[in-house]
């Protein structure tokens, strides 16, 4: 692949990206809760004027994985505000990030999965995922529950 080639290849890929992060419809309908701000799934009736997620992206941890290719596929994660969790992987082949994308429910319809391939066309990229409990612990995340929880639960009690 020549200079322009790849060069033609990452403005396909960065509008397609922002295209799907930013597309003015779709951001209409998350800013007015009709639909997830996660997956774009049609959320119910009533809406109301906030970003809500669906009762399957509620529950879940949402990670940025990105990934790059250096001595194999390097991947690191990031909670949603972009703080680095500890754990990152490498792998030797680009199949093992796309199972990564596919345990993680970051492959949500065909266009992430476009996404994703010239990402790694490319190189390099990131995708979101969901993850439960087990999995973000997995990979270093503390979930909110054990986060919020006081150290010795006991102290509080004695000290009133």
């Amino acid at each position: 692949m020549n200079a322009i080639e790849l060069q033609l290849l990452l403005v396909e890929h960065n509008a397609l990206a922002h295209a799907r992060i930013w597309d003015p419809i779709a951001r209409q309908k998350i800013c007015s809760g009709q639909i997830c701000s996660s997956c774009r799934k049609p959320l119910p009736q009533p809406h109301t004027v906030e970003c809500k997620r669906c009762e399957s992206c509620a529950g879940k941890h949402h990670v940025r994985m990105t990934f790059h290719r250096w001595n194999g596929w390097r991947c690191c994660f990031y909670t949603e505000r972009w703080q680095p969790l500890p754990k990152s992987l490498t792998f030797r082949e680009a199949a093992s990030v796309i199972e990564t994308a596919r345990r993680g429910n970051g492959l949500i319809d065909s266009a992430t999965r476009d996404a994703l391939d010239r990402s790694i066309k490319i190189g390099r990229g990131g995708i979101m995922l969901r993850l439960n409990d087990e999995q973000f612990q997995a990979i270093g995340g503390v979930p909110a529950a054990t986060r919020d929880a006081p150290e010795n639960p006991g102290d509080e009690a004695e000290g009133i």
